[in-house]
């Protein structure tokens, strides 16, 4: 539970932790505005509290629009909290889980601002500390924005440094620093970028210096089509997904315990589909046609109005089931989402799915009134942050995301929440 906090500030979602931090997207009634709060409990100690409005005031000194706003800061009797500017809830940390990073061309202008706006916090007398992927907040809609304020600290302003630039690259290529030279996996990207990333991370550059050096070096060029040829990122991505499928099924545990694996299910009679159902993979990226709320035992819909934003492309818009008094599993069966589809999708990603939802993967080939005429593919309980489910092959038809079980919030209802569906081949 979070600590006590002003009434302006009514809480919406629990996000999860960030380390010892509780963060919850709240709503900010006096100025009509979504904002992050950052918590520390009861069972923070003084010198923790101490530490974390000291770094949090200092951080609130600074501005700049690559820098994530601090509103308020306090020590409490209970903790200490802080309300931030809300960016959109998505980190890069989450866009590379998802096999996204920032988009080539807009890299650069990214990278330059966030050395500038590190450099900000240094002249302010602010040292972050802690900086990793989850601490840029970055979406489509917002540029990326350095926050995770308040964190414990790791380092000092050489260690800013080479943590921001050695973020940098792994926003740029996907991998860990440490590996082949960005130019080398990408096409397009001039050696010169990985001169000055690589400079960064051995403590060359100050973050002004840092923030010079990005400005002054080649804008990458997006590759031209070359169906002859393949990539050097290609084939190590495809090589990682190979030693991801053998880890899955070696070891059973996509999330870290058996009790949240998503696999596929066995089914115990033959599938009931056609052979064109049975298809491998696709290459091509399959696409949702429509999207439906799905509430058998219930009304028949399920906030219907919000169902169309998980397939926006927004991963700041959400889905929500209905608020419910009991746990669903003591009214019906469940609630769900359809989505229909045309070609293979070999895996779906859930993003903003609220942790603690039991949820069932199903399949049909043409739409049915009843889930469990679904074939049942895949089941789990979504971990935090974003939820990935490998899929049998199955062509077209209709996928359901069947929610079983609702987590309880705060005030004692039961819910969940989904920011975005999407199909990959």
């Amino acid at each position: 539970m979070p600590i006590r906090i002003p009434d302006r500030y009514r809480l919406e979602m629990r996000l999860g932790r960030d380390g010892d931090i509780e963060e919850w997207l709240a709503a900010d009634t006096s100025l009509d505005r979504p904002v992050l709060i950052r918590s520390l409990g009861p069972d923070s100690s003084s010198d923790r509290r101490s530490q974390f409005v000291a770094s949090v005031s200092a951080a609130a000194k600074a501005h700049h629009p690559h820098l994530a706003k601090v509103f308020v800061v306090e020590e409490t009797e209970s903790g200490a909290y802080s309300v931030v500017e809300w960016t959109g809830g998505s980190s890069v940390a989450d866009r590379i889980g998802a096999s996204f990073g920032i988009e080539l061309d807009e890299f650069l202008p990214n990278a330059t601002g966030l050395a500038a706006a590190l450099a900000e916090l240094h002249a302010a007398g602010a040292v972050h500390g802690s900086i990793d992927l989850s601490a840029i907040a970055y979406t489509e809609d917002h540029p990326a924005k350095l926050g995770g304020f308040g964190r414990p600290y790791q380092g000092d302003v050489d260690g800013d440094v080479r943590a921001l630039a050695a973020a940098l690259e792994t926003a740029l290529t996907g991998e860990p620093p440490g590996g082949p030279p960005p130019s080398e996996s990408i096409d397009g990207i001039s050696p010169e970028i990985d001169r000055v990333l690589r400079g960064g991370q051995s403590g060359v550059y100050t973050a002004e210096q840092l923030e010079k050096a990005l400005s002054a070096a080649p804008t990458p060029k997006k590759p031209s089509p070359s169906p002859k040829s393949f990539s050097r990122r290609l084939l190590l991505t495809a090589g990682g997904l190979v030693i991801l499928a053998v880890g899955l099924v070696g070891f059973g545990a996509l999330f870290g315990t058996p009790s949240e694996s998503i696999l596929p299910t066995p089914t115990t009679q033959p599938p009931t589909t056609t052979s064109t159902s049975q298809l491998p993979i696709d290459p091509a990226a399959p696409i949702i046609t429509e999207v439906n709320s799905f509430d058998p035992f219930g009304e028949g819909g399920e906030n219907d109005a919000l169902v169309g934003n998980v397939i926006d492309g927004n991963v700041s818009t959400i889905w929500q089931t209905e608020q419910y008094r009991d746990a669903i599993s003591t009214l019906k069966p469940g609630v769900g989402v359809v989505v229909t589809v045309t070609g293979v999708p070999g895996q779906m990603q859930l993003l903003g799915f609220t942790a603690g939802t039991g949820f069932e993967i199903r399949w049909a080939e043409s739409m049915q009134g009843d889930p469990t005429t679904f074939e049942r593919v895949a089941a789990g309980t979504s971990p935090a942050g974003t939820t990935t489910v490998e899929l049998p092959g199955r062509d077209g038809g209709f996928w359901l995301l069947w929610l079983t079980e609702l987590p309880i919030q705060p005030d004692g209802s039961y819910f969940a929440e989904l920011s975005e569906l999407r199909l990959r081949p």
